[in-house]
């Protein structure tokens, strides 16, 4: 009890870097809400991405992709690997590999049936994005063979098709969300950086202090055994830990305005995941017998890089090839993807990976520090 009472103590004097952390997220979390103001729209369109081969090039095909670019933003397949596309699915950046093949426009004016059948659409099936643009192709075609088979030409059909589908359709209402949803995903997207941060400029110099000489001289000859004073220590740092988790989280549901929803609970999950990878690592560090005073340093370095290289300050798809393959290796990185696959509707099994791939991070790197850390104190011994 002494020495779980000590750790507080000690943690008093770093009160001041636990608050300049927390305004720092803060404003941070301030300047990105600002810039998803849409002022007063209530809502606006997703623009989803669609990779697509076009093997017919006929005027039915061309036409077909002109109205999907009015909504999607639409790569060419054939500048794309197999591979490439799959990765761009699995990270949700295109919802839909379409292949439209050859004869396809031609089948169209013969009158035969207009059906999904006749596109290869490759999506994930976990995920809504791909439907709804398979729902589009749908409404588009079964529309333009109406036109034809009524007697119209090539060109009024299209016309006609594309201003019917342009009004407000169900196609329309699809592919719409309310700007106030972006807002949860803002706030606990900065949730990383603070939780980093605070853990490491407050947590850890406090448990390196008690590995210091002078204080483990002063408690070696207490009557508290070793592993009773380990036990208080990790316990005072565990009850930290929650108390910042908890906090951040009770604060950014606040300023999102949403809380105990179906998506809010799988943000959570995904933020408490996150922690308990950043209190792993934070033991793995507490062993490499660093001073108490390099703490600061660690805390910017480690606080910053797994930042911009995971996603959280920049956009996952704004980060160079480069950057992305070292942010793969880092828990944030899979933090902000798992954000990614609920915005897109995805469920708990489609950031389950994520999550998994968090904690191997934190295990792999704690069990690497342990192991460090033995060996140091044998050569120190």
């Amino acid at each position: 009890m002494t020495v779980f009472k000590a750790f507080f103590k000690v943690l008093r004097k770093y009160k001041m870097s636990l608050i300049m952390y927390l305004v720092i997220s803060l404003g941070i979390i301030y300047i990105l809400s600002s810039f998803n103001t849409k002022g007063n729209a209530s809502y606006y369109r997703v623009s989803q991405g669609i990779a697509v081969r076009d093997n017919d090039n006929s005027e039915i095909s061309k036409g077909l992709i002109e109205y999907l670019s009015t909504i999607n933003e639409i790569k060419n397949a054939k500048e794309l690997t197999d591979e490439q596309i799959t990765d761009m699915i699995y990270y949700t950046r295109i919802s839909n590999s379409l292949i439209i093949p050859e004869g396809f426009g031609e089948a169209i004016l013969n009158g035969e049936d207009a059906s999904m059948l006749k596109i290869e659409s490759t999506k994930n099936a976990g995920a809504r994005m791909g439907y709804s643009v398979e729902t589009e192709i749908d409404s588009y075609l079964n529309l333009l063979s109406g036109y034809l088979e009524g007697g119209f030409d090539m060109a009024e059909a299209e016309k006609l098709t594309m201003e019917a589908l342009a009004d407000n359709s169900s196609v329309n209402v699809i592919a719409e969300v309310k700007v106030e949803d972006d807002k949860l995903f803002t706030m606990f997207q900065m949730l990383p950086y603070g939780i980093l941060t605070m853990l490491f400029s407050a947590v850890l110099p406090v448990i390196l202090r008690f590995g210091t000489m002078l204080l483990k001289k002063r408690s070696d000859i207490s009557s508290t055994p070793a592993y009773k004073r380990q036990i208080s220590i990790a316990l005072a740092a565990g009850l930290v830990s929650v108390f910042i988790v908890i906090a951040l989280i009770a604060l950014a549901s606040v300023l999102a305005k949403e809380a105990f929803t179906g998506r809010w609970w799988l943000v959570v999950i995904n933020v408490v995941t996150l922690s308990i990878t950043v209190v792993m690592l934070l033991v793995a560090v507490s062993n490499l017998n660093m001073k108490p005073e390099v703490a600061s340093a660690f805390t910017n370095v480690v606080g910053l890089s797994f930042s911009f290289l995971g996603g959280i300050f920049v956009p996952i798809e704004f980060l160079g090839s480069g950057a992305k393959v070292i942010g793969q290796f880092l828990p944030t990185y899979w933090y902000s993807e798992a954000l990614t696959r609920i915005k897109a509707d995805g469920g708990f099994n489609d950031i389950l990976n994520c999550l998994l791939i968090q904690l191997l991070f934190g295990v792999m790197v704690m069990g690497v520090g342990l192991v460090a850390g033995r060996s140091i104190q044998k050569r120190t011994a």
